[in-house]
């Protein structure tokens, strides 16, 4: 618990006991949880936790770096790895994968019709080899 503690300190946040837990399944996971899933796998082990608690900590720690967003069709899930990779949607299980290795660059843009670009993400959507093969 010390050290989930720690890492938000490092950001600036203060490590209350709803937004340690939080950190915690999302790294111990290795599932990219949606805001709604760490929600009903925490409600139950901590009372003083609500739906907007979960919201508020996942965006708060985004907005600081500790975890990334990765937005699929579905939901926006949330992953802790702090090695560079990309993610792999599959379009049946509804699962994203970790994807590690060089892909094609995107051309890198500050601004697109106006818009100002703050980050450029991959998401590859697709049908897992799990699912190909028949098993969920």
């Amino acid at each position: 618990m010390e050290s989930y503690a720690k890492i938000l300190k490092l950001h600036d946040i203060r490590p209350t006991i709803q937004r340690i837990q939080i950190l915690k399944f999302i790294i111990e996971s290795k599932v990219h949880p949606s805001a709604d899933e760490i929600y009903e796998e925490l409600k139950s082990k901590i009372h003083a936790i609500s739906r907007a608690t979960v919201y508020n900590t996942v965006n708060l720690l985004s907005e600081k770096g500790v975890i990334k967003e990765v937005i699929t069709p579905s939901a926006i899930r949330y992953d802790y790895e702090i090695v560079p990779h990309h993610h792999f949607f599959c379009l049946k299980c509804k699962k994203v994968y970790d994807v590690f290795g060089e892909l094609p660059e995107i051309q890198k843009v500050d601004s697109i019709d106006g818009h100002l670009v703050k980050k450029i993400q991959y998401c590859l959507v697709g049908i897992c080899k799990k699912c190909l093969n028949g098993g969920e």
